[in-house]
């Protein structure tokens, strides 16, 4: 009786769990995807990290063409090719490949080390953006209006900015090594190249940082009121806006 089952020579490493479940479909294999742009873009590389989430295997193609705040790059998912700006690149990503969403939530979802690393990078933003207001009001004010009674003197109310500039320089600076020494290794081994341009910025921010301290020195030794005063002011108000671009 044994004799009426024939014995099967496949090897059972060979045989899919599921070969005899009509019912279910074949996984469909990914589509190669292939980015263009310049390799130092900050566009480029939101994109990549966009893909990343989505688990696609990305092939990074640089081209010659200089990053710039208009540019558009080149987007190739199997046979469909997109080009465009960063809202008509996500949105077709994210209608090509709906899971898992691009709009995840950090609070609910994401690992203790990334709600940390995120909000102290919103810290930051708010602070910088209090720290830019603060400028452009010193500025348009000059030397033709006195300060409030509870900042003192307009020296005293330098001196106060400065402080706070300190202060968020420190986190800034303890925050970029945090990236480097972190967050960027990690990405790199999942897509090398990925942090070439949030390295490129950290390189050109930080003479900026450092040198606006300096300018608040220098102002803190000037006349209040004089020309030279309030150019140095407006001087300042633009350095600082330049951290935000």
């Amino acid at each position: 009786m044994g004799n009426c089952f024939a014995q099967s020579r496949k090897s059972t490493a060979e045989i899919a769990p599921c070969d005899c479940i009509r019912r279910f479909k074949p996984v469909p294999v990914a589509p190669t995807v292939r980015l263009y742009g310049s390799s130092s873009s900050t566009l480029a590389a939101y994109i990549r990290f966009a893909l990343l989430h989505k688990n696609l295997s990305l092939q990074f193609v640089p081209t010659d063409n200089p990053s710039s705040d208009g540019e558009r790059l080149v987007l190739e998912i199997g046979s469909e090719t997109v080009s465009g700006y960063r809202e008509t690149l996500l949105q077709f990503i994210e209608d090509k490949f709906p899971h898992p969403p691009l709009r995840f939530s950090l609070v609910d979802s994401a690992p203790l080390v990334v709600k940390v690393t995120w909000l102290q990078h919103r810290s930051i933003t708010w602070h910088l953006e209090r720290l830019v207001r603060w400028a452009e009001d010193l500025s348009t004010r000059g030397g033709r209006r006195t300060v409030d009674p509870s900042v003192g003197s307009p020296r005293m109310e330098l001196r106060k900015f400065g402080k706070n500039y300190s202060q968020l320089l420190e986190v800034m600076l303890e925050h970029a090594q945090m990236e480097e020494t972190v967050v960027f290794p990690v990405l790199e081994r999942a897509d090398r190249g990925l942090c070439k341009a949030a390295n490129e910025e950290h390189a050109r921010d930080l003479p900026v940082m450092n040198g606006i301290k300096e300018d608040m020195k220098s102002i803190g030794v000037m006349d209040h009121g004089t020309p030279a005063y309030n150019e140095g002011l407006s001087n300042l108000s633009i350095r600082l806006k330049s951290l935000q671009v």
